[in-house]
């Protein structure tokens, strides 16, 4: 590979937050294995992934706890219009 900057190191954010399909994943992992541009790119990109992950596992867990803790008045659940579909699951 030359010296220009690999077309494909646009996925590897989409790659290290699971946005990508399996099809894509496999191929961007195939691809990167070979490629360094992509290979500094994920090593760069994985602090940030790696938070973004966790908080995303955060603010799920305290969806879960709203939930379980969802409380009887309807009309404070009708306050929270975020409250009913989140709750759903």
């Amino acid at each position: 590979m030359s010296d220009d900057i690999c077309p494909h190191v646009v996925s590897a954010g989409s790659y290290l937050l699971e946005m990508l399909s399996p099809e894509e994943t496999a191929e961007f992992r195939q691809h990167s294995r070979h490629c360094l541009h992509c290979q500094r790119e994920i090593v760069a990109l994985m602090p940030g992934a790696l938070f973004l992950q966790e908080l995303r596992a955060d603010i799920l867990a305290a969806n879960r706890r709203l939930c379980a803790e969802r409380p009887v008045l309807s009309t404070v659940a009708a306050r929270e219009p975020w409250w009913g579909p989140a709750c759903q699951a």
